[in-house]
């Protein structure tokens, strides 16, 4: 699978591991909002992801709206995992 092919849950632990400063290595974010995806759901996941980027991938003050629509994004995207 690559970097293009993520499926729900892999979204969701990604953001996760951003949320949580655990990464698993420094560029993992920006690759994500960076490279389109191939399917379109996960797709429209990232674009909302690449828009809430600069709120959020900053340091201080950090958006805390963006950070909440994040965890929301990931708990979505977790409850939709088995689909």
């Amino acid at each position: 699978m690559s970097k293009r092919d993520l499926s729900r849950a892999q979204v969701a632990e990604l953001i996760d591991r951003f949320l949580n400063g655990e990464s698993r290595y420094p560029q993992e974010w920006n690759d994500f909002v960076e490279c389109s995806q191939r399917s379109a759901e996960i797709e429209r996941y990232r674009q909302i992801c690449y828009e809430l980027d600069p709120l959020v991938n900053r340091p201080e003050p950090i958006d805390p709206e963006g950070l909440a629509k994040l965890k929301s994004l990931a708990l979505e995207l977790r409850s939709h995992a088995s689909d």
